[in-house]
């Protein structure tokens, strides 16, 4: 049980993290903090998900699924490739981090 608390705090500081920047609109005005959350996310996935074909296959599907949730005049999860590619590097990052600690 103990080795359960670190992957639920690591959990806990994504989505903290994440709703603070989505409650405050800091990913449109701090772009930083989509890397910040991205590696976060990747960590996350680390902790409960060790086989890295799915891990990747869920950071690189996150990224699509963003594509396909872009609406017609709207900001939300319209983003240049370059960001695009950023993010799933981000997160890869934060998994192949986590995967052997978590």
């Amino acid at each position: 049980m103990d080795a359960l608390w670190p992957k639920l705090l690591v959990v806990a500081i994504f989505l903290v993290v994440h709703g603070l920047a989505s409650w405050r609109k800091w990913y449109f005005t701090r772009p930083e903090i989509d890397t910040i959350t991205h590696f976060f996310g990747g960590l996350a996935v680390s902790a409960f998900i060790k086989d890295w074909i799915t891990a990747i296959a869920l950071i690189v599907g996150w990224e699509v699924l963003e594509a396909v949730l872009v609406r017609k005049n709207r900001a939300n999860f319209r983003e240049k490739p370059l960001n695009k590619l950023r993010d799933v590097l981000f997160g890869l990052l934060g998994y192949f981090i986590g995967v052997d600690i978590l």
